[in-house]
């Protein structure tokens, strides 16, 4: 023990002994008769030399085992520092060898540097009171403050004394280590590379210093304690870099285990927070289409930043920079420098520092990480091996990101190829469905037109009122078929819309007529607010008919979806008014109104979010088309968990005076006996037609075949001639070439029936060639006006 006091009392004896010597050597020269007395007198001193000699090899006897014992704890604790373990387990029995050797100690704090915030803070503590733990790791010491602080400042060892200069004692800074009876007795500085990166401070119970031998003892101790230190970072750096390996090895695997985005970015976030010991992260990808970062995801920052409205230009801020150099960025303060756009956000959010470092995928930057991360800031720098490390990190994430999206891209192609593909399919059952219409309809308007005829023949003549009644039914539902064909030709084939003045409520009702059935069953309150000042509309109604149904039939199905989770009342409210010479007509229904993200492609074709099977996407696509050839427009107002408002509107074209055409029209006398050749292959038309002509007076003759009709031409003249535009063994314009070489005066008295609508092919021969055309069916009165108007064209010419 170096503060023992085992030969302070040979020395005093010794002392004695000498000091006793010279009266003792008198006495005996004055009484000395040459015999006993004479021979001590020469022996005393030689024995008094030797004892000294003694003492002072027993001294430095003493002297080489304290020293041996110094030396000895000394290579206890180098051996205790050594050992594999948690700092703090050989920190605790280091010290307790330290206090062997020096008793007074009776506590020790070990503090680490941290240049950024310019403090000190508690690493290892032994024997060091809990209240002032607690202290030390709530509020660390600052540099400069006490003697730790200033040693760690200066890099000079401290050792307690009573001169002029000291630095100022922890007690008059921290009230707590008075209170707790606590004095730095010494701290030693830690030093690395040149710098302090760390304090070794030893209290006591009592103020009083250490000795010379006790100081250097200490700093060979504190010397070996910084060396352990310095060992035991570096060990913590390469378990550093064997993690950060590891860790881009798992982030390269768990970037992999998901495909969707969100589960992408999540995941390097926790890694890329996990490796740099980040307290805020977040990474922004650049979005082309508006030119500008944005944030995809982030941790760490305040709930009082609103990340999703942060936004910044290529070279705008610090992490826009980062971006647009494609180098990393590092910014020690973000309060001072003026490149930082969100300034206020990273104050709230507690971002001292921010590093911006870009994610780069074969040459091109797509976005950039920021993150706050004090850990790996040194002197205020980001050392060029940080960077590197950082640099790996946004490699691995750049790739998983640039991957994911390219998957993303891939599978939404996918899908658009499914959706093209059932595009396509669909088209193909619409052209199917047309080419049956077509078909299908020569074979329906030849009966349908013979009912329409003779049912209105019969109408002349039958005068009963039941059997009127009957008859009116007959000639009903079968202009009923008539239009039905017509819609489904309509459907399958764009034609030009056959406008004329009509009362649009009428035409809403008649569309309502064909849901009102299944909207009552539904429970579905149907509200008529149709407005009876609006005048007749120059409008297709069989195309406007198609309109308002699917507009119904939407809403129908809207008020079915809220249906299923009760949610209050079903309601359709049709409504119509008149202004500025427009006429409105509003759809508003309760149901659940329509997602804002697909309102913008209500109108286009094919697009549905109905199940496949239930829609096509076509209603809204065909109406849009049906409302601007009319000149109008269609819109959708919604309200989303509300409901929808469809309005049609549509310009009110007024009718003009109707002209007197009493005297425009031929009399019957002046055609009576003219001579028609009707040609048809349905035997039923045929017959029908040839029967009201000749009621009308004219001589009727009739071929079931176009070739048996060109015979008779060659051989008698006619004044008409009524034929199909599809007969089974010649086509109209086959006939009508004919006819213009062998009878070229009857090529402009030939009328067409036709079952279909011209196409434009067909319209620009019948124009060319001034023929006039009948649509079948057909009632007798447009039968007799086409006839009539040919007759008196040709009268005329």
């Amino acid at each position: 023990m170096i503060r023992q006091r085992r030969y302070l009392l040979p020395f005093v004896l010794l002392i004695l002994v000498i000091l006793s010597l010279p009266p003792l050597y008198i006495y005996i020269l004055k009484n000395s008769n040459g015999g006993a007395l004479e021979i001590w007198a020469v022996a005393l001193p030689l024995l008094v030399a030797a004892g000294v000699c003694a003492l002072f090899h027993l001294q430095r006897r003493g002297e080489i085992k304290s020293l041996m014992e110094g030396w000895g704890a000394y290579h206890e604790i180098s051996a205790l520092m050594t050992q594999e373990g948690p700092p703090a387990q050989w920190f605790e029995k280091t010290f307790e060898k330290i206090r062997e050797r020096i008793p007074i100690l009776s506590s020790s704090a070990l503090f680490l540097a941290d240049e950024e915030r310019q403090t000190l803070n508690l690493d290892l503590s032994s024997r060091l009171p809990e209240r002032v733990v607690s202290l030390l790791k709530r509020e660390p010491l600052q540099l400069r403050e006490g003697a730790p602080g200033a040693v760690a400042k200066t890099g000079r060892s401290y050792f307690s004394s009573d001169r002029a200069g000291d630095p100022p004692t922890l007690s008059e800074k921290r009230p707590l280590f008075k209170e707790e009876g606590l004095f730095v007795l010494g701290c030693l500085p830690f030093r690395s590379k040149n710098r302090t990166v760390g304090v070794f401070s030893f209290l006591s119970a009592t103020p009083t210093p250490l000795n010379a031998e006790e100081q250097k003892w200490l700093e060979a101790v504190g010397a070996q304690i910084g060396l352990a230190v310095e060992s035991a970072k570096l060990r913590e750096e390469s378990l550093r870099k064997e993690k950060e390996a590891l860790a881009l090895f798992q982030l390269g695997q768990a970037t992999t285990s998901s495909l969707t985005i969100d589960a992408v970015l999540s995941i390097i976030l926790d890694h890329v927070a996990g490796i740099t010991q980040s307290r805020a992260v977040l990474i922004m990808l650049y979005d082309p289409d508006q030119q500008a970062l944005k944030v995809s995801a982030a941790r760490g920052w305040s709930e009082q930043v609103s990340l999703n409205q942060l936004a910044l230009r290529p070279g705008q801020g610090a992490l826009g920079e980062a971006f647009q150099t494609e180098k990393i960025i590092f910014v020690p303060d973000v309060q001072n420098d003026p490149r930082i756009v969100y300034r206020d956000e990273a104050e709230r959010s507690g971002v001292a520092s921010i590093i911006g470092v870009p994610l780069i995928v074969k040459g091109k930057a797509i976005g950039v990480i920021g993150l706050y991360s004090p850990f790996l800031v040194q002197e205020g720098n980001l050392p060029q091996e940080r960077r590197n490390i950082l640099g790996a990190i946004a490699s691995q994430a750049a790739i998983a990101i640039h991957n994911t999206q390219l998957y993303q891209d891939l599978e939404q192609k996918v899908r658009e190829l499914k959706r093209l593909q059932g595009q396509l399919i669909q088209t193909e059952k619409l052209s199917a469905i047309g080419e049956l219409v077509s078909g299908v309809a020569h074979e329906l308007n030849n009966p349908l037109t013979s009912v329409i005829g003779f049912s209105q023949l019969l109408l002349d003549i039958i005068e009963t009122p039941r059997e009127r009644e009957f008859l009116e039914k007959i000639f009903s539902e079968a202009m009923s078929c008539s239009e039905i064909i017509r819609n489904l030709l309509t459907f399958a084939r764009r034609h030009p819309a056959e406008k004329s003045f009509n009362n649009v409520n009428h035409i809403v009702r008649k569309a309502l007529e064909l849901k009102i059935y299944q909207l009552e069953t539904e429970g579905i309150e149907v509200i008529d607010r149709l407005s009876e000042r609006i005048p007749p509309a120059l409008v297709d109604p069989h195309q406007l008919q198609q309109v308002f149904f699917n507009i119904i039939n939407n809403a129908h199905q809207a008020l079915l979806e809220k249906k299923k989770f009760n949610a209050g009342a079903l309601k359709l409210a049709i409504s119509s008014e008149l202004k500025n010479d427009l006429i409105s007509i509003s759809f508003q229904d309760t149901g659940p109104g329509i997602l804002p993200d697909v309102l913008p492609k209500i109108f286009e074709p094919f697009f549905t979010t109905k199940e496949v099977g239930v829609g096509t996407g076509l209603g809204l696509s065909i109406s849009y088309g049906i409302v601007k050839e009319h000149g109008g427009e269609i819109r959708v107002e919604n309200q989303f968990g509300e409901g929808a408002c469809f309005i049609v509107t549509l310009p009110l074209i007024r009718r003009e005076k109707e002209k007197e055409t009493g005297g425009s029209t031929p009399s019957i006398s002046q055609f009576v006996g003219k001579k028609i050749l009707i040609v048809d292959d349905s035997t039923s038309s045929l017959e029908m037609c040839a029967y009201v002509l000749r009621l009308e007076g004219f001589h009727v003759e009739t071929a079931g075949k176009g070739r048996l009709a060109l015979e008779r031409l060659r051989t008698d003249p006619y004044d008409l001639i009524l034929i199909d535009m599809k007969l089974s063994d010649m086509g109209g314009r086959d006939f009508h070439e004919t006819i213009a070489r062998e009878r070229p005066a009857l090529t402009d008295k030939i009328i067409f029936s036709m079952d279909d609508e011209p196409t434009l092919e067909t319209q620009l021969f019948l124009e060319e060639n001034h023929l006039e055309y009948l649509g079948k069916p057909f009632s007798i009165v447009a039968l007799k006006e086409v006839v009539y108007r040919c007759l008196t064209a040709s009268l005329n010419a």
